[in-house]
């Protein structure tokens, strides 16, 4: 079975570093790693900083200094991951690219040292197995937009 293991080049929309803007809680987002932070704040006023954000390296380090992070963070992270990119994925164009990606395996190695939401192929971590998390929901979005097709053509 293929693997996709670079969220760049022909695959970069997989990243959530990926240019594309987005409508989640009221709110339209430039991609989802902007989405994702916003999540930390509060207050409506502190999630609006990120839909001004382009850059979703800088709404990261934005991301990593908020006051008032959930307390649950940790727990609920997964889920609000998740409905961002159900909401990023909407759009049908990513949609299709998305079900283009097959039965391959989808996780993002990588040589930062994020073992949770990716895979970190480092000599330090070469050991550790990452969680790949998002990789996983990109998997479990992409079978839900397969099903909800096949759905659609069995009412025909």
């Amino acid at each position: 079975m293929e693997k996709i293991t670079s969220f760049r080049g022909e695959y970069h929309f997989l990243s959530n570093f990926y240019q594309s803007p987005f409508f989640f809680q009221g709110l339209t987002y430039p991609n989802a790693e902007a989405a994702f932070q916003a999540q930390k704040c509060a207050s409506e006023e502190g999630k609006m900083k990120y839909t001004l954000q382009k850059n979703p390296v800088r709404a990261k380090q934005m991301g990593k200094k908020e006051p008032h992070l959930p307390k649950n963070w940790e727990q609920i992270s997964y889920g609000i991951m998740k409905e961002i990119l159900k909401a990023k994925f909407s759009d049908p164009v990513l949609a299709e690219k998305l079900k283009a990606t097959g039965g391959a395996t989808l996780e993002e190695e990588n040589h930062w040292h994020d073992n949770l939401w990716g895979n970190c192929t480092c000599e330090k971590c070469r050991e550790k197995e990452g969680q790949n998390r998002l990789g996983k929901l990109l998997m479990e979005i992409r079978a839900g937009l397969t099903e909800t097709e096949r759905r659609m053509i069995w009412k025909h």
